[in-house]
């Protein structure tokens, strides 16, 4: 079997190390407003996930990746972390925490897919090997397609002033979305979403370090509800709410996720809603 390319990141900053996990698709890049800003006081370390950007090869499901981090972490010699993760890429910091407690100071969990929930139809559908790749090589390259046309570059350009994200970062995602490798990697972490991340809730008793859980009031992915009900199954997690926000709180609210990173402190907080 072929082994796994070592992941890429970029690391910058001096102080507790934090660990930054992008979602599917996405790239490092996902995190940079939120690294820049905690880079301040953190060492921060933001790879590609297995089968995106620079790190590439074959995507992996959570264990593979977790399993990748700490490879990674053994690198860099950092011993502990705060493993943040947006999305899918919070599924994987749910998986090292579980097999890895001794690696993980804490969590930040960003509108994060659950192992409680069920799966939907259409990630059952998009879990199938070849209809599957075929869908994700359809929307997110008409995604592409659709931004790179007149008024969908307008209408591009404009979400990215409202979100402060910048015109080259659009530039970015439209490039890695219209990547034969992207639909690959989507199609494959589809797999893990259905038929390995359930598993997870078994494990989650063995997540001790302090959590926080952070959700979007208008998040219509993953949704609030999901979140409040992963807080209430940890052991020492608290749940906050950030109004009005949808799914994409690193790139539309950095400042909430960086206040929640530096919030996160030794002592583990009490389960229950904060808030925001």
């Amino acid at each position: 079997m072929r082994r796994p390319p070592p992941l890429r990141a970029n690391v910058r900053g001096e102080g507790p190390a934090v660990v930054l996990l992008h979602g599917q698709p996405g790239s490092r890049a996902d995190w940079s407003a939120v690294a820049g800003d905690l880079a301040r006081d953190h060492r921060v370390v933001v790879p590609d996930r297995l089968g995106y950007g620079r790190t590439g090869g074959r995507a992996g499901g959570f264990a593979a990746n977790a399993n990748e981090v700490v490879k990674l972490m053994d690198r860099l010699d950092i011993s502990s972390a705060i493993l943040t993760g947006h999305s899918w890429g919070g599924g994987v910091a749910l998986a090292l925490a579980g097999t890895f407690p001794a690696r993980c100071a804490g969590l930040v969990l960003v509108a994060t897919v659950s192992p409680l929930e069920a799966p939907t139809r259409v990630d059952r559908l998009l879990a199938r090997t070849v209809i599957g790749t075929a869908l994700a090589a359809t929307s997110l390259g008409t995604t592409g397609r659709l931004l790179t046309w007149g008024p969908g570059a307008k209408l591009a350009g404009w979400k990215a002033s409202t979100w402060g994200v910048g015109s080259a970062r659009v530039e970015e995602l439209v490039r890695s979305w219209r990547s034969p490798g992207t639909w690959r990697s989507f199609a494959r972490e589809q797999q893990a979403l259905v038929y390995e991340l359930p598993g997870m809730a078994t494990t989650l008793g063995l997540v001790h370090a302090p959590v926080v859980v952070l959700a979007g009031t208008a998040d219509h992915v993953v949704g609030a509800r999901a979140g409040r009900n992963l807080a209430k199954a940890l052991a020492c997690a608290t749940f906050e709410a950030v109004p009005g926000a949808g799914h994409l709180l690193p790139l539309t609210h950095p400042g909430s996720v960086a206040s929640a990173v530096r919030r996160l402190g030794p002592q583990a907080p009490r389960t229950g809603d904060v808030p925001h």
